[in-house]
């Protein structure tokens, strides 16, 4: 009797400890969240642009102020906290490093990228690169994390055909299509509803094995 109870008593430790480790790993994964979530409104100001060809010398502001006049939304200086590139996320990729813009005010960060999305056909060469049609692409500034769950995301979409994922406000939306209820992405776990509902209602109706 006394060997069964100390059994007992054992388990009992037991499952206080792993109830005590699912505890902590509850903790620890809703901090990663907080975290993540302050990194990226942090970026709430800035915009990433891509393909935009380096040059020796180059004068960033001035080239930001060009690309303003392109899509017909004037930037100036007094607009920027900060513009720089930044390294490759791969050293042996040989595109040109992603400038990153700070700009005063997630308004005037918004507005910006309205205009750059509006405008059709954005690529270096209609910033003076002679010879170069690579497309500028002007992106919401994503945390390393954000950026691989938004690749994640369009390539789920190109296999079911969805025609819309975006970003918007740091968040990942996709729809399948016009008049569709959009949804967020914001896990890899999200990313597994990027499916046809012509095959998620077959799949719920099917009848149990």
């Amino acid at each position: 009797m006394d060997e069964q109870t100390d059994i007992r008593k054992q388990v009992d430790i037991l499952k206080n400890h792993n109830d005590n480790i699912a505890d902590l790993q509850g903790t620890l994964l809703g901090l990663e969240a907080k975290i993540e979530f302050m990194e990226q409104n942090a970026r709430s100001c800035n915009i990433e642009l891509c393909n935009i060809p380096e040059r020796r010398d180059e004068n960033l502001i001035a080239l930001l102020e060009n690309l303003g006049s392109k899509v017909n939304f004037k930037i100036s200086e007094k607009d920027l906290v900060a513009i720089h590139r930044v390294p490759r996320a791969h050293q042996q990729n040989d595109k040109p490093k992603n400038i990153i813009v700070k700009f005063t005010s997630k308004i005037l960060r918004d507005n910006v990228l309205s205009a750059c999305r509006l405008f059709k056909g954005l690529n270096a060469e209609a910033l003076g690169f002679k010879n170069s049609t690579l497309p500028i692409l002007v992106h919401e500034h994503l945390t390393l994390k954000n950026k691989q769950l938004f690749r994640e995301s369009r390539e789920a979409a190109a296999r079911n055909n969805f025609k819309f994922v975006w970003v918007k406000n740091g968040t990942i939306l996709a729809r399948e299509k016009e008049g569709a209820r959009a949804f967020a992405i914001k896990s890899s776990h999200d990313v597994a509803k990027i499916k046809p509902a012509s095959s998620l209602i077959s799949k719920s109706a099917s009848p149990e094995n």
